[in-house]
């Protein structure tokens, strides 16, 4: 959504349905795209899956899985482009960017979104700094939107918000497209 409310004609590649998602739309693998087709675009922004680079990729669901940020490079290093992925695959990122939520003053029910991603880029990007605050962080991952910090009642608490955690992960991410695990895996389009 962002790079179309900056301008672009958006197409989406991802091996899942996404019928909720409001552009182009290919469902394919996309490391079996033909490289010729990948350089019909302008720019790619590719986010391979973060499960086997997150700090639960010991958990169920998330054990074994693949790490493909450097298969995905050499599908478009030809090209203008931009991987994105969290924390934990720095080391197999190049000279990445930290992009967060605060940086753009996003969040929800009082509490900011601190949401840390590695934008490793073919082209100069710089950030601004990372203001974080003194105030509750609320988190939108695994299906849910919560306050994270047990000092603000999170972490421990049931978070029990009175019209559900959808509408708080969509205003904190800024998205209104999508289901909670769709956004818990999404960029913020700011």
């Amino acid at each position: 959504m962002g790079y179309y409310q900056a301008g672009f004609d958006v197409v989406g590649v991802d091996i899942n349905p996404r019928p909720r998602y409001p552009f182009g739309f290919i469902q394919m693998n996309v490391l079996t795209i033909d490289p010729r087709f990948v350089r019909s675009f302008d720019a790619v922004h590719a986010s391979p899956p973060c499960q086997g680079y997150t700090d639960m990729r010991h958990a169920p669901g998330a054990i074994g899985a693949p790490r493909l940020i450097g298969r995905v490079r050499e599908m478009v290093e030809r090209l203008p482009y931009i991987i994105e992925n969290v924390d934990g695959a720095e080391s197999e990122m190049r000279d990445p960017v930290t992009l967060c939520g605060s940086m753009f003053g996003l969040g929800a029910a009082g509490a900011d979104l601190r949401r840390h991603r590695l934008f490793e880029k073919s082209f100069p990007l710089t950030a601004p700094p990372c203001p974080h605050s003194d105030r509750a962080v609320v988190g939108v991952y695994g299906g849910h939107a919560r306050i994270r910090s047990a000092r603000h009642g999170g972490r421990g608490t049931l978070d029990a918000w009175p019209n559900g955690h959808k509408p708080v992960a969509a205003e904190a991410m800024g998205i209104d497209c999508a289901t909670l695990a769709e956004m818990s895996g999404a960029i913020p389009p700011a």
